[in-house]
């Protein structure tokens, strides 16, 4: 069953297991982004950033950061609902490297829901992220707690 849409104002009663939604080729990964996460986040790691080790490595090339990764395909399939917010990630898995050029599709399917206490529900979103080749590189486990309507 497909979410209604990327961003919405649902309640938690609203949230059914089951929902899925698929940004579709959604951004390809630059070398700027890259040069511009290092400089963010202060990780010079010469795999991101040396040409010659990219190439040395198992790799054969320069690879993005995981959690480049990870903050564009969050930024991509995010249910920004103003009645919901994040409680955490689990299971983030950087399964396969991710090279300049790679572009991301990014799935995402509510894997569960039950209630967090009277004012609240708590929802799980599994996320994939695959390139072009539909060749999965990452995933994880989205945690939002989310206003139950009877609570307003």
């Amino acid at each position: 069953m497909d979410a209604p849409a990327k961003d919405t104002d649902r309640y938690f009663e609203a949230i059914e297991e089951g929902e899925t939604l698929t940004v579709e080729a959604a951004r390809t990964i630059t070398e700027a982004d890259i040069v511009n996460f290092a400089g963010l986040s202060g990780d010079f790691h010469p795999l991101h950033m040396s040409k010659p080790v990219g190439e040395d490595s198992d790799f054969g090339e320069r690879i993005a950061h995981g959690n480049l990764v990870f903050s564009v395909a969050e930024a991509l399939i995010a249910d920004m609902n103003p009645r919901s917010f994040s409680y955490g990630y689990d299971s983030l898995r950087f399964i396969r490297p991710v090279g300049i050029g790679t572009t991301l599709t990014i799935h995402r399917e509510v894997v569960e829901t039950e209630g967090y206490n009277d004012e609240l529900g708590r929802v799980v979103y599994q996320y994939e992220v695959e390139d072009q080749e539909g060749t999965t590189l990452l995933a994880c486990k989205h945690i939002t707690l989310v206003g139950r309507r009877d609570a307003e």
